[in-house]
């Protein structure tokens, strides 16, 4: 049997809960860590793996992460707590942020100061600090200036956050695929129709799942990108969802296309180019390169920074269903284009469940695949799949004793924060991530193979 595991999409919530998920499987499951899996992950999942690939696996004692306790007061759950370990787990939340401040910050300042360090013996001197500013041009404007902007802010989350260098960033020996948009430059800038479905996606956008280990790249329309694609590139084009906002608008392209990310892709002979997208652009689940793999079970968890009652079109259009539509940068292939589970009628009873409280979790068993040129997906019957998703839980949260807890955390919580979490959000954010798992850890065990 082969196993996957897919962590999606979802900006920051996205990136701190996978990292919280992987956390608690390995703390529940003795054999997780060396189990037989293989990965797939979306924008905010794919950063979150990285991290905790690199900082936080059993044994490496850098990440310190909140387990579920329900006798937790609310002070300690509005500390970023370290419990005697070097990184609170959240603390991308800092290094993250600044894509959208309007301006430069005193953390800024010292981001660039540290990485200026990295070009002259002394950060301090007037040589570094204009070394520096040089490559933070954009990380502190709502303008990004260059194309490397989004990369560097990644870059500086895995050093200042974890205590990982860029050259010390590897992908670890398990199967990983990260899932990453392209998009033709001829096609840019594009429009979107009333439901935020891109109509000419077939032949200007496209999936490109990269095998980080050897460091491949497949695409279903058989281009064969020509650029070296490093562990960091990937996790930066992976999550760029800022892409969205520019080649969806004329005004914006023509202002900062010098900003995207370019790669070059070659068939036949023919060379074209193309920008990295948000790999959520065409599948925020994570899931269609396990698909694409033929894997026998499949366990995802569904981490998206969005209400799936607002927002159900990353898993709807996989059912061929149209619902309320999409938004600028979830599935914008459409229903029709991301149709890959067969029984469309299967749809209504795995929304009911993901969307109530009370279960958070839907599973599905001889589920037929259709073939899919565009997503790359032959038929098959795939045996198991478990998704668990991430919407609000009164069952979760009351079951705090000190109710500070449920009364001073955000509205946003735990799947509208555009980019940062305040500090007890992101805890309880990670305890919830802890109490799926236990409340389904028998079910996990016999998915995951362990």
């Amino acid at each position: 049997m082969t196993v996957g595991l897919s962590f999606s999409g979802g900006g920051i919530t996205g990136l701190l809960a996978s990292t919280c998920v992987l956390n608690s499987l390995n703390t529940q499951f003795d054999t997780f860590s060396t189990n037989d899996l293989a990965f797939s992950t979306t924008s905010g999942g794919t950063i979150g793996y990285g991290i905790f690939t690199n900082a936080g696996p059993p044994g490496t004692d850098a990440m310190y992460f909140p387990e579920y306790d329900t006798s937790m007061s609310y002070d300690d759950a509005n500390t970023e707590l370290t419990g005697g370990k070097d990184y609170w787990f959240a603390n991308a939340n800092s290094y993250l942020e600044f894509t959208a401040s309007p301006k430069p910050t005193a953390k800024h300042r010292d981001v660039a100061l540290t990485l200026g360090a990295n070009e002259t013996e002394t950060a301090g001197t007037s040589a570094a600090m204009h070394k520096a500013h040089s490559r933070m041009v954009g990380l502190g404007s709502a303008l990004p200036s260059t194309s490397g902007w989004w990369r560097l802010a990644i870059d500086t989350c895995f050093y200042l956050g974890y205590g990982i260098h860029d050259y010390d960033i590897t992908p670890g020996t398990r199967d990983w695929y990260v899932n990453m948009g392209l998009l033709k430059q001829n096609g840019c800038p594009i429009s979107l129709d009333s439901d935020g479905v891109y109509e000419d996606a077939s032949g200007k956008l496209w999936l490109a799942v990269m095998d980080m280990v050897p460091g491949t790249i497949a695409n279903p329309q058989g281009y064969a990108v020509t650029d070296d694609v490093s562990t960091l590139d990937a996790m930066s084009y992976s999550s760029a969802f800022w892409v969205a906002s520019i080649v969806e608008s004329s005004a914006q392209y023509l202002l900062l296309s010098n900003t995207l990310m370019s790669a070059s892709a070659k068939k036949d002979g023919t060379e074209k180019d193309f920008y990295w997208t948000d790999g959520g652009f065409v599948d925020t689940t994570g899931v269609v390169a396990h698909l694409q793999q033929q894997t026998s079970s499949i366990v995802t968890f569904y981490n998206n920074n969005d209400d799936l009652t607002e927002l159900s079109a990353p898993w709807s259009f996989l059912f061929g269903v149209m619902g309320g539509g999409t938004d600028t940068m979830n599935h914008i292939e459409g229903p029709t284009l991301g149709q890959v589970f067969a029984d469309s009628s299967l749809w209504d009873d795995v929304y009911t469940n993901l969307t109530d409280g009370s279960i958070l979790r839907a599973t599905l068993s001889n589920v037929e695949i259709l073939e899919n040129s565009y997503l790359g997906t032959t038929a098959y019957t795939l045996d198991s799949l478990v998704i668990i998703s991430n919407q609000y839980s009164d069952e979760f949260i009351d079951s705090f004793t000190d109710s500070q807890i449920k009364s001073k955390l955000d509205a946003n919580f735990p799947n509208k924060f555009d980019v940062a979490l305040p500090t007890l959000d992101a805890n309880v954010l990670c305890m919830m991530q802890d109490y799926k798992v236990q409340t389904y850890a028998d079910e996990l065990k016999t998915a995951l193979g362990l």
